[in-house]
């Protein structure tokens, strides 16, 4: 039977072009398993992040990547960072403290993720202090409680605001019913790794939904070897039992006709083995300490048949607090504590009342009740910075999806944004989505983001070793303008295509770089930045279970004053992923164990001593398979042991830090 003919294409053919001609979808509140959905459902999934509403990845303008709660525990998947990992057109660095995202070619040393925008549930998650968005193990949620995460590339602050400068991310969270009953989770791995989960997902007698969950990990660390410090008084460069990981996470979640409460909260303790900011080294008081708390309430309601509302309160805690052992002399502890405060509270109306036009219009309010920066010595005392501050940061969006012909719709939107300290701005949107036939979408998207500086870059000003200067110029919020053209194919339920190109150009941007002064580093805007590229994407499913995934993305990011590329910028990626069902020995009952191996290639990337690190491929193998009531899953990480290294910040005297070889993991998770 021809493809054309198939009954099931000619069903979403039709249900695609009644979409289009009436402007707008009516889509299911309830939420079902994304790991159960038949296949044609899941490759024509719906997404929320593009527009803050629901609809399918080819409608959206914008060319959106997935990652479900299958995809996680096929691929075991440990943390945030390893999940964007494996999206098309992002890299993740890590230095042994924090993760770094990258994306598309951009991403600057000393940023701490700022220029993406983290959302849980739609709620932001960037903090008020430093705008970071945390993906590593101080991402305070287990990923057995996601239900999928959404990556939109590009320019989102007609929609989101600042933050939305590269793209946004939003984690999306499961309920007690995809997690029914008590449940206990216990994994052990290389390096002394360990992790305990209990959770508890039920639906009560009138209907509320609920799903309460702790977990707590820890990890032993290997010991680090460092070149810059290999003499006999910094024991040969060798820091010992400093790589350490500690981490407890709360969550808790309930849903009742319409009403949503969330809770998360984590604390994490790591241990810093790398001497940044011209620590001594090897000093096991080396340590960083992140906690945060997050509450968020969200109603929906359907005012009319036309007029739908979502209304959000949330408010967030974040603490940092960093010991630094420093040899003035006398040896010192010196200690940094950062604290974030704020609430917020954001509303949107979604209207279908004007034939062939979807509005969305609405409002974000945040209040930052409190940003302090503090930096003593601890023993003798002494004071070298206390910089208070409160703030607010308002937006107002408006957008409209508009049906010119049943083959044609275009989305425009326009933010106007303000911040305490920076000055407001009008950024604006456009989409144009030709549907070249009921399975082919060609996509030209247009628009531009800001991200004002944050209270770490205005205010941290300390004149110690390693410490940041004040400059005579103030910084002022950087821009990008990106342009994209995409071509989505998706010739069955099966099949996913995809031919991206993009251009974005930086304006302002900010960085942490060296100062005048030896030991010092200054915030500044350094100039402009162009990125350009090209990615490709082809996904194909079987019914039997076999899945086949291949991206490559091709980039070229430089500073407009020189031929150079940016640091820690790889000309190219390629990620690749097959997974297929497995049989080993004597089957019981229930359905064949599951086999998924990834390849991960990133492209060489220059240094800040502008030293060129090779590229590398790290290849991850994971097989799980359920016993009686027991699933376990077993994986090898960097399974031919290659030696990867990843371009190190201003504040690390390494030009790169290494990473793992071959790690391993045996995870157990048993539903009573």
């Amino acid at each position: 039977m021809k493809r054309g003919s198939d009954p099931r294409t000619t069903q979403r053919a039709q249900r695609v072009a009644l979409a289009l001609l009436c402007g707008w979808t009516c889509h299911s509140a309830a939420q079902e398993d994304i790991a159960q959905l038949p296949l044609e459902q899941l490759m024509q999934m719906e997404v929320r992040t593009a527009s803050r509403y629901a609809q399918t990845a080819l409608e959206a303008p914008a060319v959106v990547s997935v990652v479900t709660a299958d995809d996680i525990r096929l691929f075991g998947y440990r943390t945030l960072a390893e999940v964007l990992g494996s999206m098309r057109g992002l890299y993740v660095s890590y230095d042994r403290s924090y993760h770094y995202l990258g994306t598309r070619g951009f991403a600057t040393p000393g940023d701490y993720n700022t220029r993406v925008l983290l959302l849980v549930n739609g709620v932001r998650f960037n903090d008020n202090l430093y705008d970071q968005a945390t993906i590593g193990t101080d991402f305070p949620l287990d990923l057995d409680l996601v239900d999928r995460v959404e990556f939109v590339p590009g320019p989102g602050s007609a929609v989101y605001g600042a933050n939305a400068f590269f793209g946004v991310v939003n984690v999306i969270t499961r309920n007690g019913r995809q997690l029914a009953g008590p449940q206990l989770s216990v994994e052990a791995g290389s390096q002394g790794s360990a992790k305990a989960r209990f959770s508890l997902g039920t639906v009560d007698t009138q209907g509320g939904d609920w799903l309460v969950a702790v977990t707590r990990s820890s990890s032993r660390g290997a010991d680090q070897y460092f070149s810059a410090f290999d003499a006999p008084e910094s024991n040969h460069g060798i820091a010992q039992r400093l790589d350490f990981d500690r981490s407890t996470q709360l969550f808790a979640r309930m849903q009742r006709e319409g009403l949503t409460l969330t809770l998360a909260h984590g604390e994490r303790t790591k241990g810093t083995p790398t001497a940044s900011f011209s620590q001594a080294f090897n000093d096991p008081r080396s340590r960083y300490i992140d906690t945060t708390t997050r509450l968020a309430a969200e109603m929906t309601s359907q005012l009319s048949p036309s007029l739908a509302f979502t209304g959000r309160v949330h408010a967030g805690r974040y603490r940092f607090v960093g010991d630094y052992a420093y040899d003035y002399p006398p040896l010192t502890l010196n200690r940094d504590i950062g604290t974030g405060q704020w609430w917020g509270t954001d509303g949107q109306w979604v209207s279908t009342a004007i034939a062939r036009h979807k509005l969305a219009w609405g409002i974000d309010y945040r209040r930052d009740t409190r940003v302090q920066q503090l930096n003593i010595d601890l023993d003798p005392p002494a004071q070298y910075l206390d910089a208070s501050r409160t703030g607010d940061a308002l937006g107002i969006y408006v957008q409209d999806e508009f049906a010119l012909a049943p083959t044609l719709t275009l989305h425009t939107g326009l933010r106007w944004g303000k911040q305490s300290g920076s000055a407001g701005s009008f950024h604006p949107r456009l989409g144009l989505v030709y549907w070249w036939s009921p399975s082919t979408a060609l996509k030209l998207l247009h628009g531009t983001a800001y991200r004002p500086p944050n209270a770490y870059e205005r205010d941290y000003r300390v004149d110690l070793p390693g410490g940041i200067m004040s400059t005579t110029n103030l910084l002022r919020s950087e821009k990008v303008r990106t342009t994209e053209l995409a071509l989505e194919h998706a010739p069955t339920g099966a099949t996913r295509m995809l031919l991206t190109a993009f251009r974005s150009q930086v304006t302002d941007l900010i960085s942490l770089g060296d100062a005048n002064v030896p030991d010092r580093l200054t915030f500044s805007n350094t100039g402009r930045v162009r990125v350009q590229g090209l990615e490709a994407e082809v996904e194909q499913r079987w019914q039997g279970g076999s899945r086949l995934r291949v991206a490559y993305g091709w980039q070229k990011a430089r500073d407009t004053s020189t031929p150079e590329p940016l640091t820690n910028s790889p000309r190219h990626l390629l990620k690749a992923q097959w997974s297929d069902t497995l049989a080993l020995g004597a089957q019981g009952p229930g359905k064949p164990g599951q086999y998924a191996v990834e390849a991960i290639a990133v492209g060489a990337r220059r240094t800040l001593t502008g030293s060129r690190l090779p590229g590398s491929i790290v290849t991850n193998i994971v097989y799980t398979k359920r016993f009686a009531d027991v699933d376990v899953s077993m994986g090898v990480y960097n399974l031919f042991n290659h030696r990867a290294a990843d371009p190190a910040s201003y504040e690390i005297r390494e030009a790169s830090i290494r990473q793992d070889g071959r790690t391993y993991r045996l995870k157990l998770t048993y539903a009573f």
